[in-house]
């Protein structure tokens, strides 16, 4: 008789090691992020530049920080690292919703991801191995982007890409390691139902030869 516990085995260790890089990667970057893409003149003023309270302080805060903004160019005319204070989701979904809505309702959607997610885990069976190693990923990404809005009530993304097309740059919305951990998460778990879809679709094609 197969043993139960050994074919329940679970990499937990490699799984938490994976969790806690991806979440040192995403709060250092940021850190980092701060520290050199705005200048000086950032601290200083930054308590009379209100951010994520209403459409008008976020509209001078963005000014704000036009003004004091450093660039850093990686690939010319593809990939540079730019500040940027995101108060609303990943590609800038509900910016436009009232912060006294925006603010909760993201907060209870990371709460639910955290408690979600281990659940989930405990759920997968041990061979489904993209989709163990996908969910530390994207639990990585949940609590890096809901620390940022514990601290500042804004995430932090400084990974922009683009393209220059027809003379005009077209601009990847700004993102940032934990939005980058949720995506390697996504995709593990794409992975994952490839191989089910596959073996799905060539059972059911089988068909009986009829006798004779």
């Amino acid at each position: 008789m197969k043993n139960v516990t050994t074919d329940r085995k679970k990499p937990l260790v490699s799984l938490i090691v994976l969790f806690v890089l991806a979440l040192a990667a995403d709060q250092g970057s940021k850190q980092w992020a701060q520290h050199t893409l705005l200048n000086s003149g950032f601290a200083a003023e930054e308590a009379d530049y209100p951010v994520c309270r209403g459409p008008a302080d976020d509209m001078r805060r963005e000014r704000f920080i036009q003004r004091h903004r450093v660039s850093i160019t990686v690939v010319e005319g593809y990939f540079d690292l730019k500040y940027v204070e995101n108060c609303a989701s990943a590609f800038g979904l509900m910016s436009r919703v009232p912060e006294r809505f925006r603010f909760p309702f993201f907060m209870a959607i990371s709460v639910l991801a955290m408690l979600f997610i281990p659940y989930l885990y405990r759920r997968t069976p041990s061979g489904q191995r993209f989709m163990l190693y996908a969910l530390p990923f994207v639990l990585a990404g949940a609590v890096g982007n809901l620390l940022d809005r514990l601290i500042y009530r804004y995430v932090i993304d400084f990974v922009e890409w683009y393209v220059v097309f027809g003379g005009e740059p077209r601009h990847w919305p700004t993102f940032n390691v934990a939005d980058a951990a949720i995506v390697v998460g996504i995709g593990l778990m794409i992975l994952e139902m490839i191989p089910r879809r596959r073996a799905t679709a060539s059972g059911s094609g089988v068909e009986a030869k009829p006798e004779g």
